[in-house]
C-alpha cells in the first residue's frame, strides 16, 4: 500500500475528515489530498504531526501496520507502547517506572517460588 493511501485509510478509520486532520497539522486540506493521492510527499516534520495526529507511530505510517513490536505478539499491548511514545517526557517515565517496578516484582515471585 502506498504512502498516501496509508494516510487516507488510517484517516477514515479513526473518522476524521480530510478538513480536520488538515486543521490538526497545520495544514490546507488541498495539500493532505495531493498527499493522499501520492502527488506530491510532505516533508519528515509533517509526517510527525500526521502520525501525532491519527496516534500512530511514523514506522506505522510510512511503513504500514507491523504486526508486533520486537516479538510482542498481543495487539493490545502494542497498542498502547504505540500510544505511550506520544506523551510528554515526565509521564513516559512514569509509565517506564511502573513497568520496571512491576516486572522486577514478578521476577523475584517468580525466584522465590
Amino acid at each position: 500500500m502506498s504512502f498516501g493511501k496509508r494516510i487516507k485509510q488510517l484517516r477514515t478509520e479513526n473518522k476524521i475528515s480530510q478538513e480536520e486532520l488538515a486543521n490538526k497539522i497545520g495544514i490546507h486540506a488541498n495539500h493532505l489530498s495531493r498527499y493522499e493521492r501520492d502527488v506530491t510527499s510532505p516533508s519528515i516534520e509533517v509526517v510527525k504531526k500526521i502520525a501525532e495526529a491519527l496516534e500512530v507511530s511514523i514506522d506505522t505510517l510510512v511503513f504500514g501496520e507491523q504486526n508486533n513490536i520486537d516479538g510482542i505478539n498481543d495487539r493490545e499491548l502494542v497498542a498502547l507502547f504505540k500510544k505511550v511514545q506520544f506523551l510528554p517526557n515526565k509521564q513516559k517515565d512514569t509509565v517506564k517506572d511502573f513497568l520496571s517496578a512491576f516486572v522486577l516484582k514478578a521476577d523475584l515471585k517468580q525466584k522465590l517460588a
